[in-house]
């Protein structure tokens, strides 16, 4: 391990390097070592014809930093290889206009290959994106019509299909820790996740190439128990410490919280508990599909906010939440917060933690839809003029045993809640309920074939997955079915002999019952 100034990486980085990241946000973001990649090339101009590999969205939010965008902007960027991207608007406008080749694939898949890149397991062969676009058969999740290389295969193994990645390999990882002890070692005692930096380390060291880590300071070896290190001396090439506080933010909230690292636990949430809204109905009924014992996979969206209603109706002790990312238990954060907990029970590795989902780990799934058709597809990534990718979707709903899809039926309708029932004040401009989804990241006829459980909540309505398609099981109190239900789905669903009425104790200011309820679904152990 060489420590090095930020200067010097310049002459590491060469043009037309593939490199790595492995960051959430701000979160583990190397802020100073984009800033300095960026400047370079202003200076000398000879840092571009770049791929970048990120398996989570990356922005510092706050535009007072170097992101994607900062890369793009300077057409550094040739390809990119991605699960999700939110906050960075040149980027997806580049995308778009097909300034960029770029791919949307399975965030867990894009994560756990990095470990598993060497000449003894050449390529990812794994069931997961099978009949969604990720599939080649749709179109290999290229974004544009400019992304002509196929980085997804279709096999067939014993006379079942498999889709076969082939990612670029890495030249250079881009990394970030707290510490670094004289040695080399990596340490994240201060980190808001773990993220996937090891395996990208590893990525990186099987090809040859380098890994590059900004710290916060270095440390004397010994400093910290042997069980700490998170990427061990021996895949760390240069190391570079950052004094510039806002070029390496903990969250976009914070330098540094100890609560969020997990060093202390708090006392109760640390955000105001939701208002009555149409958000708040929606996860009220969601919530409802909980059983005692669910571990419970927190989707990007709507779902944000279910940590807040659980702790809310004193249910968090019920079940199990996770993030994706790595963290396991404790408060989630809502928002610009979502991915920063408060008392963690554990923190996995990134790659760990699809591990654990990818073997059985997660009972139920809470994901948001931007559309959903007469099958039961959904769509998630790419609708309108938004172009979001398909994060950990694909990964977790060919995985889990039961999913809810949350959100609101209409875009751009107003509604209320009062004298205990929904009231449609404005109605919405855009159906989300099509014919056919313009994106394919949910497969419901894989689905029936997976025997899994899938159910559709809305302010307005619940749908439960059925073989014969979408079938309408639940409306909401003081609704009429024709005007304000079937007048806004483009196609005819299959409406349940028994049609039920929500409750309408869901649409009053204060609730109380999830907890009960929760506990008379009965037990997951």
């Amino acid at each position: 391990m060489e420590i090095i100034s930020f200067k010097d990486i310049k002459d590491i980085i060469k043009r037309g390097d593939v490199i790595g990241l492995a960051a959430l946000s701000a979160s583990n973001l190397p802020v100073n070592v984009l800033k300095h990649i960026v400047e370079a090339h202003d200076e000398y101009g000879n840092l571009d014809n770049l791929t970048l590999m990120v398996a989570n969205d990356i922005s510092d939010y706050r535009g007072d930093g170097y992101d994607l965008d900062s890369f793009i902007s300077r057409k550094m960027i040739k390809q990119l290889v991605l699960s999700i991207i939110i906050g960075s608007p040149k980027t997806i406008e580049a995308m778009k206009d097909g300034d960029v080749e770029a791919y949307f694939v399975p965030q867990g898949i894009l994560t756990t290959h990095y470990r598993e890149e060497s000449n003894k397991f050449p390529n990812k062969i794994t069931k997961i994106g099978l009949h969604t676009n990720v599939d080649p058969r749709y179109n290999g999740g290229k974004v544009n019509k400019n992304t002509k290389t196929d980085i997804v295969s279709l096999l067939e193994i014993d006379g079942e299909e498999y889709l076969q990645y082939k990612f670029p390999k890495v030249d250079v990882a881009l990394l970030r820790g707290t510490y670094a002890d004289t040695k080399g070692n990596i340490y994240m005692n201060h980190e808001a996740h773990l993220g996937e930096g090891y395996g990208v380390a590893l990525a990186a060291h099987a090809n040859g190439g380098k890994v590059i880590v900004q710290v916060k300071q270095i440390v004397q070896e010994g400093s910290f128990k042997p069980t700490d290190v998170f990427i061990p001396s021996e895949l760390v090439d240069y190391v570079v410490v950052n004094d510039n506080p806002k070029l390496h933010r903990q969250s976009m909230q914070s330098y540094y919280d100890p609560a969020i690292s997990g060093e202390y636990r708090v006392n109760g949430m640390q955000e105001e508990f939701n208002a009555l809204s149409t958000k708040k109905v929606i996860l009220r009924r969601s919530a409802q599909f909980l059983n005692k014992g669910h571990v419970v996979s927190i989707g990007f969206g709507i779902s944000n906010d279910l940590s807040n209603l659980l702790v809310e109706e004193k249910a968090d002790n019920l079940v199990q939440l996770n993030i994706d990312i790595g963290n396991f238990g404790g408060m989630i954060g809502s928002g610009k917060n979502y991915g920063m907990n408060y008392n963690v029970d554990a923190k996995l590795r990134h790659e760990m933690t699809w591990d654990f989902i990818y073997n059985g780990g997660l009972d139920v799934a809470y994901l948001s839809f931007a559309e959903i058709d007469q099958y039961g597809n959904v769509n998630v990534s790419k609708y309108g003029d938004r172009m979001n990718g398909c994060g950990g979707f694909i990964d977790i709903s060919q995985t889990v045993k039961k999913i809810v899809f949350s959100g609101t039926m209409v875009v751009g309708s107003k509604t209320i809640c009062a004298d205990e029932h929904l009231i449609i004040e404005q109605e919405g401009h855009t159906k989300k309920f099509v014919e056919d989804v313009h994106n394919l990241d949910f497969n419901a006829k894989y689905s029936r074939e997976l025997g899994q459980e899938v159910y559709y909540v809305t302010e307005r309505a619940v749908f439960k997955l059925v073989d014969e398609g979408v079938k309408l099981i639940e409306i909401a109190p003081g609704l009429d079915l024709e005007k304000d239900i079937l007048a806004h789905i483009a196609f005819k669903p299959i409406i349940a002999d028994n049609l039920k009425v929500m409750s309408n104790k869901i649409y009053q200011q204060d609730w109380g019952e999830l907890k009960q309820i929760i506990q008379d679904n009965g037990s997951n152990y």
